[in-house]
């Protein structure tokens, strides 16, 4: 089938482009090779030992290639042995090269072995390569290069979606003019140093493809399964799970792909997450310490009233039945086959579990567990920190911090006993 692209693309993307790449080499070889060297140095002294940092890509077709750079990042790691976030291993020296794009120099050796070209779309990790839309792919038709269209409009502070529209473009327009114009303006972006990170990354986020906005499961027992299946039936996509035990190697559990321990979680691309841990004062842990934009799931079968009040953070089960006027505070779990009669309020990270009954007009506190099965009659007050036992009926209050078992349910340890304990 014949090319659709105008003449003079085709002929300089076919034969041009290259010769262009190595022109531009050779006549700047001094200059390079003495750049090339001081940052060698600088990199030794500063980082240490190894100077480059080497990391498989995607080029032209999606074929990988071995790029390498300067590396600008220390090796520390925490008490784990665990590798520190990217912005806490990303010293003043290696925020120095990034910016001024000192840590792109050796890529010229890519250049040299035509794995890049000096102009194309900046080459991306090639777990990448299926998420792309068929347009987007489109930037795997050039080259990559050591600079581009996207990095010249924007670099790393324009999104994901806006940098494969410049990509996509570059690719249907590549031309002798263009490239030269692409050089030039590097040069005034380098200078200006903008662009050099997106808002909140030491570089760009992880690009998630159709799954942009999908939303982090913080935690990845039986109970994130549960809470994914609710996203998953609301069509809600989910990233994968953050778990504590990916320090030790879990790359997979109860149907979610571990993506990282839980405080990488704010890692995720849509800054959207959810806690499905059914422990209550571990969700208030995570919640106080992490930022996140917490996504409410509600389960297609649930039914909640349209005057209900449901917080951040909070999970409404299948089947489960949230009446008028109800409060169901953040992070809250109102679980599978519950329901909560009207005006009744459940305070913040409660959790009322499977099958367990509330009457109209009640309360249940902050962090409070409502067990299975159990029965609440109406106007009744529960404190906080409250648990609740599997089948009891309450009829009366209940104070802070207590347990209540039995039917009619009776206190059966109180806080006091708990801090004599």
């Amino acid at each position: 089938m014949a090319s659709t692209l105008p003449q003079p693309v085709l002929t300089y993307r076919v034969a041009g482009k290259r010769l262009f790449d190595l022109a531009v080499i050779v006549v700047m070889a001094p200059l390079l090779l003495a750049a090339i060297g001081a940052v060698a140095l600088a990199v030794r002294l500063s980082i240490g030992a190894p100077v480059f940092f080497r990391q498989k890509r995607a080029g032209r077709g999606g074929r990988l290639f071995e790029l390498i750079k300067f590396r600008t990042m220390s090796d520390k790691r925490d008490s784990n042995g665990e590798l520190l976030p990217d912005e806490q291993r990303l010293g003043r020296f290696g925020r120095l090269l990034r910016s001024t794009s000192l840590d792109e120099l050796p890529e010229v050796w890519n250049v040299l072995r035509g794995e890049m070209s000096l102009v194309g779309p900046r080459p991306l990790l090639p777990e990448y390569l299926p998420r792309y839309t068929p347009e987007q792919a489109r930037r795997h038709d050039v080259p990559p290069g050591l600079t581009g269209w996207a990095q010249v409009c924007g670099r790393n502070a324009v999104s994901w979606e806006r940098k494969f529209e410049l990509d996509s473009w570059y690719s249907s327009n590549v031309g002798f003019w263009l490239d030269v114009e692409i050089l030039f303006r590097t040069v005034a972006v380098v200078f200006a140093r903008e662009g050099v990170s997106a808002e909140g990354h030491a570089t760009a986020p992880v690009f998630m493809g159709r799954d942009a906005e999908a939303v982090a499961v913080i935690g990845a027992g039986g109970h994130a399964a549960v809470v994914a299946g609710a996203l998953h039936a609301a069509g809600v996509p989910v990233a994968g799970g953050y778990d504590d035990r990916h320090r030790e190697g879990l790359t997979e559990a109860n149907g979610l792909t571990i993506l990282g321990s839980i405080d990488q979680a704010v890692q995720t691309p849509s800054g959207r997450g959810i806690i499905a841990i059914g422990d209550n004062a571990a969700r208030r842990a995570i919640a106080t310490r992490l930022r996140l934009e917490w996504l409410t799931a509600i389960h297609p079968s649930a039914v909640v009233d349209p005057t209900a009040t449901i917080g951040p953070g909070a999970v409404i089960m299948a089947r489960a039945v949230v009446q008028a006027g109800a409060v169901v505070g953040e992070h809250a779990i109102i679980n599978t086959g519950a329901t909560v009669d009207h005006h009744s309020v459940i305070g913040a990270f409660a959790h009322i579990a499977p099958g367990a009954n509330l009457a109209g007009c009640l309360r249940v506190g902050d962090g409070s567990l409502v067990g299975v099965g159990a029965r609440v009659i109406p106007g009744v007050a529960i404190g906080e920190a409250v648990t609740v036992g599997a089948g009891a009926v309450v009829t009366d209050d209940l104070p802070d911090g207590c347990t209540a078992v039995g039917v009619p349910a009776r206190v059966l340890r109180n806080a006091v006993d708990r801090e004599a304990a």
